[in-house]
């Protein structure tokens, strides 16, 4: 079912100039550190005043009234507590989006380039990773971490928070849910040259753009994508050992031999999926809706191998 959503959305003037105040901010990040053990946290007006620095009780109960009239912080038999509201300020605040971010690497990864067999890299670029082919030099994919979800000084937290970064978002956005603001989802199908698609393959196979009706994110993708979180494909996984959302997306361990295009208006388009001579295929037209399934075992691998 689709989502009925608002062409514009209003924003009070009072509910931003509520947080754009540096002590009011503190507030929220003392409240929402105050959260543990499956509830809510709360603070006592002595303990508020203490961690955010302030001696005057008036400014204290002016600023958390500012708070209270939008609905951010509420008063509780223990004190002062976050609203729902008021802790998606603090999770937006602690992902660490109002930082420019680091600039890291490049970075080796234990990963090769299919089509060269040398090493890949990953660097870390205004709250994107980019997973690239040094040698020739070649872009092989991009995504956004947030700089809360890794260690600067790890180079394999980035990577793995780039792998779970990935398959959220392609999983989500698969669903018709968008992960950043929960809006609608529309997929199309299309030829088109993208750096999603590899440049010897811009042109010749279909691809994928995701995008949300209500905050307009984007990902664009390679068609094969999707079917890795269908439930065939997970089973087909399954049963040879296999966790795909395990593995980086710049190296998955199974190959996707060939794309057959049976028709583009309606499109349908079935993508093979081969690992250790087995295969399964799934035919899937352009909401995504997969519309057949088989299975082949003991079939020769497109490498010959």
């Amino acid at each position: 079912m689709t989502r009925q959503t608002a062409n514009h959305i209003e924003i009070e003037d009072g509910a931003l100039k509520a947080i754009a105040n540096e002590t009011r901010l503190r507030v929220v990040e003392c409240l929402g550190a105050a959260v543990e053990d499956g509830r809510y946290g709360t603070c006592r007006f002595s303990e508020l005043m203490d961690e955010v620095g302030l001696t005057d009780s008036g400014q204290m109960t002016y600023h958390l009234n500012k708070l209270r009239e939008q609905g951010y912080v509420e008063r509780t038999d223990d004190g002062y507590q976050l609203t729902l509201r008021g802790l998606r300020i603090y999770q937006f605040v602690r992902s660490g989006v109002f930082e420019q971010g680091p600039t890291l690497g490049p970075f080796e990864i234990d990963l090769v380039h299919h089509k060269c067999g040398n090493p890949l890299s990953i660097y870390y670029e205004e709250q994107r990773l980019y997973g690239m082919c040094e040698t020739c030099d070649e872009l092989i994919g991009v995504n956004p971490v947030q700089p809360s979800a890794f260690d600067p000084t790890d180079p394999e937290s980035l990577e793995d928070a780039y792998r779970q970064r990935f398959w959220m978002d392609n999983f989500a956005m698969t669903q018709g849910f968008c992960p950043y603001c929960g809006g609608d989802v529309r997929s199309t199908i299309d030829y088109r040259p993208t750096a999603a698609v590899p440049e010897d393959a811009q042109g010749e196979d279909p691809a994928i753009t995701f995008t949300c009706q209500v905050c307009r994110w984007f990902i664009n993708t390679t068609i094969e994508y999707p079917g890795y979180l269908h439930p065939a494909v997970v089973s087909f996984c399954y049963d040879h050992g296999l966790d795909i959302r395990a593995h980086n997306p710049l190296n998955v361990p199974l190959e996707v031999p060939q794309y057959v295009v049976h028709s583009e208006n309606p499109w349908r388009v079935a993508v093979t999926y081969a690992y250790e001579g087995d295969a399964i295929t799934l035919t899937f037209d352009e909401k995504l809706a997969v519309h057949d399934v088989t299975s082949e075992v003991d079939v020769e691998s497109p490498s010959g191998a």
